[in-house]
């Protein structure tokens, strides 16, 4: 009965305990969606990269690389259920003490535990507290970095709170079942000589418990009984509610039966005075009692100071009542009135909600005053970053910061450098690269006293290289300063810079079924979920240009490196694998990515659809390299290798453009129309012209050798040339 009313306790207390709560519920009640912002996927569930990060930094923007890469190692498959399994071990602990201490004073009270408190329970308390200080050390490690983030936030503050109560307890408990139980025990032993009726007294019924070999004796209405034999009192305990021990007249006018069931016992003697009053026992069983009620004073506190963390009012200064907080605030007040429009972006979005003001982006890093713009401090008073990079994406996406870094997005600068010959060959000058070919491929931004270059700015390419370093712009997808998911998640995004004559992918998307289904119904689809997840069939019907290359799929897990899922390097000359890209090598395999694209593509289509387009998919590939690539190429080279075409420059000879064009133009369509089921380009835009080009080239080629010279331009408009 004992246990079980303790597991009772046990189970309502974890009910209590565990109910759904945010990880700063100031925070959480200010914004409605803040905790996205730290956990993944779901409200309440596992803290990302940057949630670890964010709390190590005592709830502080921005984070420092040294807590987010501390984070990475936390947050590691193997921390985590180490992490896991020690704030179980300290929950149960937890609740098992708790509910002890619920029922020793609910049910039978400490008054009543005379000579001490019993072997089983001090085995059962010392054992919950030892629990609780080794796992409760770990878990504090993790939730705290410096000894400062005890005092510089609402959840550090309440912690201390805790761990200062806890201590307390812990003193007052190892007190309790050392000094003051061993002189319980010895106040109230019991004779060595056989006691004569005279001798009777409470304070020698007292040590009767029958605890460590000694009988176990109660009194009713001043008749003392020997209930050592009874099988209702088991080890002096009746039903884990009485102790034996006591005087039992009052509870017995409420218990289920009456005095005659003591008829079945053994009666020994009448209580009568004793001549021998014992003192000092009486007064340290009243330390007990009072240690036994402090404690369970404490275990209040500790349970207000979780219940004022989850769920109780803010115990600190609210963020926007701090010196940055108010700097923040007017950055906003000021360009609400310079630029609207900015300002009207940022209150419509998430960043917005969840409490991500203008400094936590444009904040100066540490160690980064040359990124200071100097002209913005005629007008502010604080210094600001005008360019904002990855690297300050990453303190709340580290993992797709860091997945985007790895792809041919963040890298397409260094790729277009090493395969295209406009760059290679300098035909065009740098006005055309600033309007046209840096716009979606991205600048190398300068800064002068903190304010970028022209030419170099303004730029969101999506391999831009950024002041400190990293590649890449976020907003390329995501345009500042809403940065909506929901615009990156909508073709149109993608069809900024993929079209054209050269990479037409969203003419070919919207030719296909798939745009055909987007363009008539893609209105009514849910782009922005509450739980984090974009699903086939629950929030869309139709694929994306997002929801193939990148978006979750069953079995394929969500990526911002667009490089993984594809078989094929389709933009080159030569259709390759992508770990054959010389210019930038895939790290995958190409089998295990057509393993997830195969994935994407069932989650509206079966295995024979499937594989079926993939095997025509190949069939062009073929088709493109052995009839219309290769040939090509080789009479190319031949006519090099005769020195019947120059190699000082590209584009200075008609047949050079022919060439150039069949596979940068005609070639990339008819692959990518097939591989995006458009068969107007593959057709009509793809294969159709590629054979025209072909004939041309062909009768271009046997021209040159005729005549053993080709025409050379003599110049060409807008060229840079070598000197400039």
């Amino acid at each position: 009965m004992k246990f079980k009313a303790i597991l009772f306790l046990g189970c309502v207390f974890f009910a209590l305990i565990t109910t759904i709560a945010s990880a700063r519920e100031e925070y959480a009640r200010r914004t409605g969606k803040g905790c996205m912002l730290c956990h993944s996927d779901e409200i309440g569930g596992p803290l990302t990269t940057a949630g670890i990060a964010y709390i190590k930094n005592a709830y502080q923007y921005p984070i420092p690389d040294r807590l987010l890469k501390k984070a990475e190692m936390v947050n590691s498959p193997l921390q985590m259920t180490i992490r896991f399994i020690i704030g179980f071990l300290h929950l149960f602990a937890a609740v098992i003490l708790i509910g002890a201490i619920f029922y020793i004073h609910i049910f039978i009270g400490p008054g009543q535990l005379t000579t001490g408190i019993p072997k089983g329970e001090r085995l059962l308390g010392v054992s919950c507290l030892a629990a609780l200080t080794l796992t409760g050390m770990y878990l504090t490690w993790f939730r705290i970095d410096k000894l400062d983030h005890f005092i510089n936030n609402a959840f550090g503050r309440i912690l201390l709170v805790k761990i200062i109560l806890f201590a307390i307890m812990l003193c007052v408990a190892i007190l309790a079942v050392t000094v003051i139980h061993r002189k319980m025990s010895q106040g109230a032993g019991t004779p060595s000589e056989p006691m004569q009726p005279s001798d009777w007294s409470m304070e020698k019924i007292a040590g009767l418990t029958g605890a460590e070999g000694k009988p176990a004796c109660i009194v009713h209405e001043n008749h003392i009984y020997d209930v050592t034999d009874s099988p209702k009192w088991k080890n002096g305990r009746h039903f884990g509610k009485h102790a034996a021990g006591a005087d039992l007249t009052e509870a017995m006018k409420s218990a289920p039966h009456g005095p005659e069931v003591l008829d079945r016992v053994k009666r020994i003697g009448d209580l009568v005075p004793s001549k021998n009053i014992q003192l000092k026992p009486g007064r340290v069983h009243r330390v007990f009692v009072a240690m036994a009620y402090t404690n369970m004073g404490i275990i209040v506190l500790i349970l207000f100071c979780i219940s004022l963390w989850r769920w109780g009012f803010s115990t600190g200064t609210s963020p926007h009542n701090g010196e940055l907080a108010q700097a923040a605030q007017s950055c906003i007040d000021c360009h609400r009135k310079l630029n609207p429009g900015i300002a009207a972006d940022w209150e419509a979005s998430v960043h917005s909600t969840v409490g991500v003001d203008c400094l936590k982006c444009h904040q100066i890093p540490a160690g980064g005053d040359q990124w200071a713009n100097k002209a913005h401090l005629k007008h502010a008073v604080t210094p600001i970053a005008t360019v904002v990079s990855p690297l300050t994406c990453a303190q709340c996406h580290p993992k797709e910061a860091r997945e985007y870094a790895k792809s041919k997005h963040a890298n397409t600068v260094a790729i277009m450098w090493k395969v295209d010959k406009w760059l290679q060959h300098g035909v065009n000058n740098e006005t055309e690269r600033i309007s046209g070919c840096y716009a979606c491929h991205g600048t190398v931004v300068e800064l002068v006293d903190g304010k970028p270059v022209p030419g170099t700015w303004p730029n969101v390419g999506v391999g831009r290289i950024n002041p400190d370093g990293s590649a890449g712009s976020c907003s390329s997808c995501h345009t500042r300063h809403r940065f909506s998911v929901a615009e990156a998640r909508k073709p149109d995004a993608c069809g900024q810079c993929h079209l054209g004559p050269d990479h037409p992918q969203i003419e070919i998307y919207a030719e296909s079924k798939h745009g055909g289904i987007y363009q008539t119904e893609g209105d009514q689809w849910n782009w922005t979920t509450e739980d984090g997840k974009w699903l086939s069939g629950r929030d869309f019907r139709s694929p994306t240009c997002a929801s193939c290359h990148m978006s979750a799929a069953p079995g394929v897990s969500k990526s911002h490196d667009v490089t993984e899922r594809l078989a094929w390097e389709m933009q080159l000359p030569l259709t390759i694998r992508p770990s054959e890209f010389t210019a930038f090598p895939a790290a995958t395999d190409w089998r295990e990515e057509r393993r997830k694209m195969g994935l994407v593509c069932m989650q509206c289509h079966s295995e024979t659809w499937r594989n079926d387009h993939f095997a025509n998919l190949d069939a062009v590939i073929q088709l493109y390299n052995d009839t219309y690539y290769r040939p090509s190429r080789q009479m190319m080279d031949s006519l090099y290798a005769d020195s019947l075409l120059s190699s000082d420059m590209y584009f200075d000879e008609p047949i050079e453009w022919e060439f150039y064009e069949l596979w940068h133009h005609e070639g990339r369509r008819a692959r990518m129309g097939a591989a995006m089921m458009a068969p107007d380009y593959s057709w009509w835009h793809g294969f159709y012209e590629l054979k025209h080009r072909w004939i041309a080239l062909k009768k271009d080629a046997e021209a040159i050798r005729r005549e053993g010279k080709s025409y050379r331009y003599s110049e060409i408009p807008g060229r840079l040339k070598a000197e400039e």
